[in-house]
């Protein structure tokens, strides 16, 4: 590769109507003798993460026609924050002279962590719980 494509990710939770501050970002190359971890970032209180720099191939490829070779990149990439379901996302292309805003919006974790699990506050069971263990009536 020897153009630069450039990527920035946008963190959000709420069907992207919050941007989430505080969220772990990590790039990866997806080739197999290239795959280790290239950047670790953090998102602001935007959402957003730094703009990095990324290899990809020249611009002038894709306008070859039928030239045989990807005119992109692709990076594989994981989201992660306390309380919230990670993401993982596996060829995100990335095109030489180009910023890709890559969205991640995401889901909340169950207050208590996990789910299908019983609240003792609630007062009741979750219904997964209620089906798979019958209960005795006296």
């Amino acid at each position: 590769y020897t153009g630069t494509g450039y990527l920035v990710v946008r963190v959000t939770t709420a069907s992207e109507a919050l941007p989430l501050e505080g969220a772990t970002v990590t790039v990866y190359g997806n080739q197999p003798d290239f795959s280790s971890a290239i950047a670790r970032l953090q998102t602001g209180n935007d959402g957003l993460t730094p703009k990095i720099a990324l290899m990809a191939p020249p611009r002038a490829l894709s306008e070859v026609p039928g030239n045989g070779s990807a005119s992109y990149a692709t990076y594989n990439i994981s989201v992660d924050r306390e309380g919230y379901s990670p993401i993982e996302m596996y060829g995100v292309p990335l095109f030489d002279g180009i910023t890709s805003v890559q969205p991640a919006d995401m889901i909340p974790l169950p207050q208590n962590g996990y789910p299908d699990a019983f609240d003792p506050y609630s007062g009741s069971v979750v219904e997964s719980e209620t089906m798979s263990s019958p209960r005795k009536e006296n």
